[in-house]
């Protein structure tokens, strides 16, 4: 019986630290947005909340509608109907903050002072959605950054 939660156990630890290396599937977006075509235009007025909110917003078609009237080059006039005719766009989420941590898009970017640059990469230069997170949301991560930059490495100012 030992053996056998001996030999349980060492599997359950091989599989989820196989988990934390692979990396995260890839997601398709609903419209194959080109941030490099947009360039000219601060993060935070498409992701509204960015620079001054705890949480960044997802852009909607009536924010796209602002300079689009139409379906833009390289969306199909279906996807761009439906999405116009919902008011919506079905953005699938690359990055994913774990339950237990608390982030605030304000602290590090309006307080910090930090550029979205810091932690998402240049988005800019994409022509294409992200498939996935530009960094991995881990520990290490973030403590890398705090340290880097003189914050706080006080559990409670993350973790809730």
């Amino acid at each position: 019986m030992i053996r056998l939660t001996g030999v349980a156990a060492l599997i359950a630890v091989v599989a989820v630290g196989w988990m934390a290396l692979l990396p995260a599937p890839a997601v398709s977006q609903p419209l194959a947005f080109d941030h490099a075509k947009h360039r000219t235009t601060a993060c935070d007025v498409c992701h509204r909340g960015a620079r001054g909110d705890a949480r960044a917003g997802i852009p909607q078609v009536a924010l796209c509608q602002r300079c689009h009237a139409t379906a833009p080059r390289g969306v199909s006039a279906q996807v761009w109907d439906e999405a116009t005719r919902r008011g919506t766009l079905a953005w699938v989420a690359v990055t994913q903050m774990p339950l237990h941590v608390y982030f605030s898009h304000r602290r590090h970017t309006a307080i910090a002072g930090l550029d979205c640059v810091s932690c998402h990469g240049d988005f800019r230069d994409r022509t294409t959605p992200p498939p996935a997170a530009p960094v991995r949301l881990e520990m290490d991560t973030c403590m890398s950054c705090h340290r880097r930059e003189g914050a706080s490495e006080d559990c409670t100012g993350c973790h809730r």
